[in-house]
């Protein structure tokens, strides 16, 4: 019985894609969106929402922000986020 050795020469620029769950201020619509990294999920959302302008994650629970790339890493899938525009608040 052999083993078989598999050696990747050029690793993926992107890390997968994850799942998580957003919703608007007024939690009336919720999106699922596939994202690597924040300021995808960020992209996506405002595409998803049609919102223009500035944009802030927090998380739909609690209303903590996610404004850096370590925190959001640390996040499970499908965790829930909140998509608030400008002068909204988490409620």
């Amino acid at each position: 019985v052999g083993a078989v050795t598999k050696q990747t020469l050029f690793p993926p620029l992107m890390p997968a894609g994850r799942p998580f769950r957003v919703s608007n201020a007024s939690r009336s619509s919720r999106k699922g969106i596939v994202a690597s990294s924040l300021q995808e999920l960020i992209s996506k959302t405002v595409e998803a929402f049609l919102i223009s302008g500035i944009v802030t994650l927090v998380l739909e629970e609690d209303g903590t922000v996610v404004d850096t790339e370590d925190f959001f890493r640390s996040l499970d899938d499908n965790t829930h986020f909140m998509v608030l525009e400008k002068g909204q608040k988490w409620t």
